[in-house]
């Protein structure tokens, strides 16, 4: 077989380093890989047109206007447009799109018409945004379901939730036997240095994200200040930049230092691996969450981890590794707190099997589906 010719068509490619990682890992393999990815605003630093090291073509689109954000077809026809005039797709043998919706409705328009097979994967924002307040939008998602030839989740709870809903769960007949669950790969850095939790009592919280509404971090932050007042050792450290409620962060950073370590961004694996280990729980209810890998990096620490109730890694593991919170009420995010701070010894993460997610086993799955689609 010649090398397989691949175009990703990525939403969040700047956002999210997991695409990269996934893009990167299947370099060794049989395939030609380019991707394409829809750029926001102009003047920015931050857009990536290459990758060190790397064979992998990158393609940032023109950028798109604000208007889009309310006008989902005329954003597709644009992005459309100009993915035409970049790439020549009749030389495609795939595409793979990273959303239901907006790379999903691309690649619908590669397939109707080059004829060129697709996959398709759901995410949070799919299903939290779009199919809750896009009513528009539903006969769409229905046709790019019918003709993707794989969907692919990225979480068990993420499955169950899109499979539930009132739309979409009316398609079983057609869509159902086309899923499948492929985890997120871990860096090597934590699987080659896997940490048992401590016996200790615990008092240490850490948060490691971006500080957006979504994150959920003000009421997890407030949870741990009332929370304090009953376990005077009670302190949250925090790690990370950006987002809407970072400046109120700060500011309750200023007014309890003795309960909130605002430390800010930290890049270097090898410092993360050592905030993870002087601390005892990591906490993260958000409010959607598609997968957070940062749950699974917590938990090759040692640290047991406070997540959202039928999100992210809810479901995940048969053993207790954790405590599904409501992130809607900082009173049920403390009690998970308390729970575990108060059973440290019942959760067992010397169970977990890291091994399912290593980058090359996601990798193989991933190269298999494209394969299979492909000699059709």
């Amino acid at each position: 077989m010649n090398k397989l010719n691949c175009l990703h068509i990525c939403n969040d490619f700047l956002g999210s380093k997991v695409h990269r990682n996934l893009y990167r890992s299947l370099e060794g393999l049989k395939i030609q890989q380019t991707v394409y990815y829809p750029i926001r605003l102009l003047g920015s630093n931050e857009y990536i047109y290459s990758l060190p090291d790397s064979s992998i073509k990158i393609i940032g689109s023109k950028p798109i206007k604000k208007y889009h954000k309310y006008l989902f077809r005329d954003k597709i026809s644009h992005l459309y447009k100009d993915l035409k005039l970049k790439t020549e797709l009749a030389n495609f043998d795939l595409i793979c799109a990273t959303t239901l919706f907006v790379d999903g409705a691309l690649a619908l328009k590669i397939y109707k018409e080059f004829n060129i097979p697709y996959i398709i994967a759901v995410r949070g924002t799919d299903l939290n945004g779009y199919l809750k307040y896009r009513l528009d939008l539903f006969s769409l998602a229905k046709e790019i379901l019918y003709s993707a030839k794989k969907i692919i989740f990225i979480s068990d709870s993420l499955e169950i939730n899109f499979k539930k809903h009132y739309y979409i769960k009316n398609l079983k007949k057609h869509i159902w036997s086309k899923c499948e669950v492929i985890y997120n790969g871990l860096d090597s850095i934590w699987i080659e240095n896997l940490k048992k939790k401590k016996s200790i009592n615990p008092s240490k919280i850490l948060y490691i994200g971006r500080f957006d509404k979504n994150k959920n971090v003000l009421k997890l932050v407030y949870s741990v200040i009332e929370l304090q007042k009953k376990l005077p050792d009670l302190q949250i450290t925090l790690v990370g930049k950006k987002g809407e409620e970072e400046n109120e962060i700060k500011t309750l950073s200023y007014k309890y230092p003795h309960i909130v370590n605002f430390i800010g961004p930290i890049y270097d694996k090898t410092e993360l691996k050592e905030i993870f280990w002087t601390n005892h729980i990591f906490a993260m209810p958000s409010y959607s969450e598609t997968f957070g890998l940062v749950y699974i990096e917590a938990l090759s620490q040692g640290l047991p981890v406070i997540y959202s109730k039928g999100q992210g890694i809810d479901g995940l593991f048969k053993a207790k590794v954790g405590e599904a919170v409501d992130p809607h009420s900082i009173n049920s995010i403390g009690i998970g707190l308390l729970k575990i701070i108060n059973n440290y010894n019942e959760y067992h993460l010397e169970k977990v099997d890291f091994s399912i997610f290593d980058w090359n086993n996601t990798t193989k799955k991933y190269y298999t589906i494209y394969k299979s689609i492909v000699q059709e």
